[in-house]
């Protein structure tokens, strides 16, 4: 398994607190987060996708991503966007991978 911390590293990203380390590595099943306004959500929301695709837990297109502005919808997909591109390019993801696939990002209202 690749660590978040590795991830990170890969992708000259700064390492993840414990706290978001362990929501980025948790299980692969339903989970809660409660965090407040400015308390790193978003980064630890786009951090759980490079993990799970590194791992191969799940396909790009597998993945639905979901918040409660279009600011912050646009905000995660871009970092999503951006970040499995450098992925890529790390060599951290399927051989498969397919640029075109990439994960679903969209408010509540409009999915």
């Amino acid at each position: 398994m690749t660590s978040a911390i590795e991830i990170a590293d890969a992708l000259g990203q700064p390492h993840p607190t414990d706290q978001q380390v362990a929501v980025i590595e948790a299980p692969l099943e339903p989970a809660l987060v409660v965090a407040g306004a400015g308390s790193g959500k978003t980064e630890t929301m786009a951090n759980r996708v490079l993990w799970l695709l590194a791992n191969r837990q799940v396909r790009p297109g597998e993945i639905l991503g979901l918040t409660f502005t279009r600011k912050a919808a646009g905000e995660l997909a871009g970092r999503i966007r951006t970040r499995i591109a450098q992925l890529a390019e790390a060599g951290l993801v399927a051989e498969e991978y397919d640029a075109f696939q990439s994960p679903k990002v969209s408010t509540y209202n409009s999915f």
